[in-house]
């Protein structure tokens, strides 16, 4: 039988409220995970086309915090996203912050947040503009990522980005390299910019000093060659949640059992259980402050240029090979079989929602 986040909040969210103080976001999102897929938020009506069988649904809640909620709309965003590739590599770089800055997570994430994302690009957009033989304007996808395996803080930037730069007289040019840039200067570069945005901010760093003398985590993944793979990171790493429920194993009086894997032990898989609270305290430290963006787009992939950008990418691409046809992968649109008769398709009749008002949180 699968288990839920649902039935966890359900048995140890009293406990957890009577020790711990909870930001409204946070006691928004546990209202809403609660409630999401029951008769509190309303219901859809579904009927067969083949045997008319009629099948009622429970609406879901649409916050973005919610494990069960993140299907349609990593469907949406990614065919939205199959008209931005480009006819070239793609590289996959993960920014990692020490672990000594995860207390700023507690009193200013907007601002540690934000001054993430600023130095990531900053690091990258100085190596572009030095690039010896293709210097010019990267692109890149940001997405940030503020959990490990085991819920705890690890937050980290996942960034995909176009082998190519568009130099000063907008001319599309290829990186021929395996690698974008060199990851140990990277890492020194990304350091300096890190905590001058920090300071920008009026942040106290805690241990200055000690986190100027220690290397940083940059990792670079193998590059990506076909578009289709592309849209298998981005879906894989824009709309992961903290936690997927499938890895949920047991909940009894006290604990939670759940799957994680151990990547300092060759990535096995191990099962970790913790105190039903804990596990509470755990995934409300990954809700995001409201209205957060945590998919970002810069350079040629920015919102404000990209469609002009990729306009003058495409002409030089269909140049360069005029018998290539430019592809973009399309999405399947999702179908529900009837579970009855097996060969008919559900359609949706009619929807009775409780709160009529209630708009999704970002």
């Amino acid at each position: 039988m699968s288990l839920h986040l649902s039935e966890v909040l359900d048995q140890f969210l009293p406990d957890y409220q009577q020790s711990q103080t909870m930001s409204w976001q946070q006691q928004a999102v546990c209202k809403h995970i609660m409630q999401c897929r029951t008769a509190a938020l309303g219901q859809q009506l579904w009927q067969c086309d083949s045997c008319h069988q009629q099948q009622v649904v429970y609406c879901s809640c649409r916050d973005r915090h919610c494990p069960r909620c993140q299907g349609q709309r990593t469907r949406d965003w990614l065919q939205a996203q199959s008209a931005n590739l480009v006819q070239a590599k793609y590289f996959h770089l993960v920014f990692t912050l020490p672990h000594e800055l995860n207390v700023l997570s507690q009193y200013a994430p907007e601002k540690l947040y934000k001054s993430l994302f600023n130095a990531v690009w900053q690091t990258l957009s100085t190596f572009a503009q030095r690039h010896r033989k293709v210097a010019g304007e990267l692109g890149m996808t940001a997405i940030l990522h503020t959990w490990g395996q085991t819920l705890s803080q690890h937050i980290h930037l996942h960034c995909l980005i176009p082998g190519g730069m568009l130099n000063k007289a907008e001319r599309w040019q290829l990186i021929s390299k395996g690698y974008l840039f060199p990851v140990k200067a990277l890492s020194t570069v990304f350091r300096a910019k890190m905590l001058q945005q920090l300071r920008s901010e009026q942040l106290s760093i805690p241990n200055a000093d000690a986190l100027m003398a220690k290397p940083w985590t940059v990792f670079s993944k193998a590059c990506l060659c076909k578009p289709q793979t592309v849209l298998s990171y981005l879906g894989r790493y824009t709309r992961k949640g903290v936690l997927h429920e499938s890895r949920l194993q047991h909940i009894d009086t006290d604990n939670v059992s759940f799957r994680y894997r151990d990547y300092k032990d060759g990535n096995k898989h191990k099962v970790m259980i913790l105190k039903g609270t804990e596990f509470i305290r755990r995934y409300l430290s990954h809700v995001l402050p409201k209205g957060f963006m945590r998919i970002r787009h810069y350079g040629i992939l920015a919102n404000r240029c990209r469609k002009q950008k990729l306009a003058i990418i495409r002409k030089q691409e269909v140049a360069a090979n005029p018998e290539e046809k430019q592809t973009t992968s399309e999405q399947e649109t999702p179908c529900w079989h009837c579970p009855h008769c097996r060969t008919g398709l559900l359609h949706l009749v009619s929807v009775l929602a409780q709160d009529l008002h209630r708009k999704p949180d970002s």
